[in-house]
């Protein structure tokens, strides 16, 4: 068991790229040599910190991404995918529907709003904050006088905050000169020209 779970940590603790394959160059750029040369004779590549990193960040998979993919007759909704993939419960016997409307499947066309709060914000909004327990709708008030009742009921102001007009910035005068400046650019770090 000592064996097979220091094989599994040293397999999750391994770098992504083989270090002993990257070295530093003299103008402090990044060389990782390929295993073997390929067909066009390309042995390394040669990057910037930033770009390696650029790279290497493009590769890790985004939080609660399934690594896993499963397409054509695999896939999760394939319609004949129940005769295809081996079921642990005995197969139920199957009645031909009696009209269009019990045929189609009943998908819902839109996900209820507390989802779609939980898939941006992860917050679940209908969990109570003093037991933890689930929360359920139980009205939705659109009348002003039942919406300004309940807010005073629970001492909110009932009417909806004021707004003020957006002020500019304060402008800085700037002085115009008779001849413009001349003009000198910036010498290119050596990262510019791959040299």
């Amino acid at each position: 068991m000592g064996e097979g779970l220091e094989r599994m940590a040293r397999y999750l603790a391994r770098p992504p790229i083989a270090t002993d394959r990257l070295s530093r160059l003299d103008d402090g750029r990044l060389e990782l040599r390929l295993k073997r040369p390929w067909r066009d004779g390309t042995t390394a590549f040669v990057y910037t910190p930033h770009e390696l990193l650029e790279r290497l960040v493009a590769i890790v998979p985004r939080p609660r991404a399934h690594l896993t993919r499963y397409f054509g007759v695999f896939a999760p909704a394939f319609a004949a995918r129940a005769g295809i993939v081996p079921s642990t419960e005995p197969a139920a016997p199957r009645q031909r529907p009696r009209t269009a409307e019990d045929a189609a499947p009943k998908v819902p066309n839109r996900l209820p709003w507390a989802a779609l709060i939980w898939r941006v914000f992860l917050r679940d909004v209908l969990e109570c904050a003093r037991c933890k327990g689930r929360m359920e709708i139980v009205a939705a008030l659109t009348s002003k006088a039942a919406i300004t009742r309940v807010l005073g009921h629970l001492g909110l102001l009932a009417d909806a905050p004021g707004f003020h007009p957006a002020r500019p910035p304060p402008q800085v005068e700037l002085p115009f000169r008779d001849e413009a400046p001349d003009f000198v650019a910036d010498a290119h770090g050596p990262e510019d020209f791959g040299g």
